[in-house]
């Protein structure tokens, strides 16, 4: 259930590369949100209206992390924000992932796609074999994972994301892949997983002007008929093989 509130900034932390993580305290929000699902945010100080959607990066006790990348008017206002400031959210919003048990089961993650599978593989169960592989432009995009690449090299295994799993799925076998990153990885993902049998959900990223649903300026393609589904509702997390891919 969707909620608008101001809350405090309980902690920020700086990380490399343009990255931080916002931390917040409401203990109702912190109960609802699940992997894969998403807030709005914005800073009261920043650009009036303009909100951003942020994937929920981690859920302890009654607090909530976002994880952010600097990258245009949006995020750098609450790159600038301090602990104690106000902050308008909205949320949680959108889909989650499956949370399956006693399944060989791989996270795929581009870029800034990483937080929601960070918080994912902290719920899946234990039943489940699980590998997270994320890749991203260079060192400064990387994060923990059990495989990263980078397409300079400068951290990991040089070479796309999209190669370490194609290698990957060479030797072991996969259930499922569960995703985040960005469009042209997925698409190819989502190829390597249809023609090898696998099942794939994909977290899609996309620009939101409400987040709400009511715009309509988030929705993307599906089926094979020109109907299309709003990312901010429908998703973002969606069954691969219900998207349609030529129309991205």
């Amino acid at each position: 259930m969707k909620s608008y509130k101001i809350l405090p900034i309980w902690r920020i932390e700086r990380l490399k590369g343009g990255y931080f993580v916002l931390w917040i305290e409401d203990t109702e929000l912190a109960a609802q949100c699940r992997p894969g699902q998403f807030c709005e945010l914005n800073s009261p100080q920043g650009i009036p209206r303009l909100f951003k959607p942020i994937s929920v990066f981690d859920v302890i006790q009654d607090r909530v992390a976002f994880f952010i990348k600097t990258v245009g008017a949006g995020t750098n206002a609450l790159s600038v924000m301090r602990e104690g400031d106000l902050l308008q959210v909205i949320g949680p919003l959108g889909t989650s992932f499956p949370i399956p048990n006693n399944k060989s089961i791989v996270l795929v993650s581009g870029g800034v796609g990483y937080p929601p599978l960070a918080f994912l593989k902290k719920h899946l169960p234990s039943s489940n074999q699980v590998r997270f592989l994320h890749g991203g432009a260079c060192a400064d995009d990387v994060f923990p994972c059990d495989e990263c690449f980078t397409v300079d090299g400068s951290a990991g295994i040089k070479a796309f994301v999209t190669e370490g799993f194609m290698r990957l799925i060479e030797t072991r076998h996969v259930d499922l892949v569960l995703s985040c990153g960005p469009v042209p990885m997925l698409k190819a993902l989502s190829a390597i997983c249809k023609a090898n049998g696998i099942k794939h959900f994909a977290s899609l990223e996309a620009y939101m002007a409400c987040g709400v649903g009511v715009c309509h300026g988030c929705a993307v393609g599906v089926g094979s008929k020109g109907d299309y589904q709003r990312v901010c509702v429908e998703g973002p997390v969606f069954d691969a093989d219900d998207l349609n891919w030529e129309l991205m």
